[in-house]
């Protein structure tokens, strides 16, 4: 599947915001390190309070606010923490695994997009019949190009969708001859095959399959929104890499995108929109953890949320080896829209909770967790780590800040030490803000300066993909 624009900009994001730990609205997790930053004394202005009255809707308060400012060792970032009362909840370790994607799952999303569980095997081929729809479809918009600014697209956006329509049209046109004239395609039959049993027949019929079907998949194709689309879910056996993957894509992701225009919802609309889908996708509870547009799409991202907990999110350092499971992703589901269609979904390595432990995890007291937090910041965050290095070493160093605004609570996932694909989300502190340097700041962008485990102070890479 092509999510390329979505993809190009968190790899982009990935090589500017390299930061103490910094990451795009959420991170991930880790386990507890074998190399402590050294314990230093430090003088701090909080006030911890371990017995505070508990609301269920807030949780206890494990902090008043804290207003403090220090300096790196390195002396060129101020480290500046202004940030309200602290405030956790009670909840219990939970013990989860990868999931795989069963044909259930599948089965479920072909119904939320097609409408239907009668649809077909994968295939890229269009019938006479399909082609001449398609053309008549994009006929009837050339024609009615008042019903395109109705929609919202501006007159230029409107002439502009018009050629591309033309276009598209000339395109289908050349490729009629050569269509079947009956549906060649056959009905799915709901089950999983090696993934080279979905090979376009074009393609050489020589070359070796034996990695590829390391990975099984099942894929099914219907029609969402007018479009031709596809249902695909793929389950990796081997650990090299991880594909546990559930996806809904139409067979042209660039249907209606121009380039340099605005969605014509608005953000909230948007969100309305894949906050309904998802419904229909998912169970659990799931909190939006990223949201931007391109030219006339929208991405959303959503992370799951336990025990009324956000699971850290953060992007993955795909050189690290497998120790801490580097190949999982971390279970979010991406949303690509385009204007107010859905064109793609993307399911990453879900998670499986298999167990729940019957107490609470029991968590040190906060101001542990700030020296922890404050020892870090002031060995590890230097102007390389939050991306203000300077190529030039004539030029002179200007102050950065790390300002710190915000201290929340989260679950991390752990991986289980001497385990196979076993893990359990843990509690954890997120230290977050932005990074500012004269004129520079930090904007659209949640920084995750540091996390540290409630349960031990040990101090969670999140780069490394633990």
């Amino acid at each position: 599947m092509n999510l390329t624009r979505y993809a190009c900009f968190g790899v982009l994001m990935v090589l500017i915001l390299t930061g103490c730990q910094a990451t795009p609205n959420q991170d991930v997790i880790a386990n507890k390190n074998d190399q402590q930053v050294s314990q230093s004394e430090s003088g701090t202005s909080i006030e911890e309070s371990n017995s505070v009255e508990e609301s269920d809707d807030d949780g206890t308060v494990v902090s008043e606010a804290i207003s403090e400012t220090f300096s790196s060792d390195d002396g060129n970032v101020t480290i500046s923490v202004q940030t309200d009362a602290v405030k956790v909840h009670s909840v219990p370790i939970v013990q989860t695994e990868a999931k795989d994607i069963s044909v259930d799952d599948v089965k479920r999303w072909a119904k939320a997009f097609y409408g239907t569980e009668d649809v077909y095997e994968a295939t890229k081929q269009m019938t006479k019949s399909e082609i001449e729809e398609a053309i008549l479809w994009r006929q009837q918009k050339i024609n009615d190009r008042e019903s395109l600014i109705e929609e919202g697209y501006s007159e230029a956006d409107a002439d502009t969708m018009i050629e591309y329509y033309k276009e598209q049209i000339e395109s289908l046109k050349a490729s009629y001859q050569k269509a079947p004239d009956d549906d060649e395609r056959k009905k799915t039959d709901w089950a999983f095959h090696p993934l080279s049993y979905y090979d376009d027949d074009s393609m050489e019929n020589d070359r070796d399959t034996s990695n590829a079907d390391k990975t099984q998949a099942l894929k099914v194709q219907g029609e969402s929104d007018g479009q031709k689309a596809y249902v695909s879910a793929s389950n990796r056996e081997t650990a090299d890499y991880q594909l546990h993957s559930l996806m809904f894509y139409w067979n042209d992701e660039d249907e209606g995108w121009i380039d340099g225009a605005t969605p014509y919802v608005n953000q909230e609309e948007a969100i309305q929109i894949t906050d309904e889908k998802l419904k229909a996708l998912v169970d659990g509870n799931w909190k939006v953890n990223t949201v931007w547009s391109s030219s006339n799409q929208w991405h959303i991202q959503y992370i799951p949320v336990i025990n009324e907990l956000p699971c850290l999110y953060s992007d993955i350092n795909y050189t690290s080896d497998d120790a801490y499971a580097a190949n999982l992703e971390y279970g979010q589901i991406n949303f690509t829209l385009t204007d107010d269609k859905i064109v793609a979904v993307e399911w990453e390595s879900p998670m499986e909770i298999i167990s729940t432990d019957s107490q609470p995890a029991e968590m040190l007291p906060f101001d542990d967790i700030y020296t922890a937090f404050k020892n870090y910041m002031q060995v590890k965050c230097t102007l390389n780590s939050l991306g203000l290095a300077s190529e030039d070493e004539t030029e002179g160093t200007e102050q950065a800040f790390a300002n710190v605004n915000d201290i929340s609570q989260m679950y991390c996932r752990v991986k289980v030490k001497n385990a196979e694909n076993t893990f359990q989300y843990v509690p954890v502190y997120v230290f977050s803000g932005y990074v500012s340097q004269g004129d520079y700041k930090e904007d659209d962008w949640v920084n995750h300066f540091c996390v540290v485990n409630a349960t031990d102070d040990t101090i969670i890479n999140t780069w490394l993909g633990y």
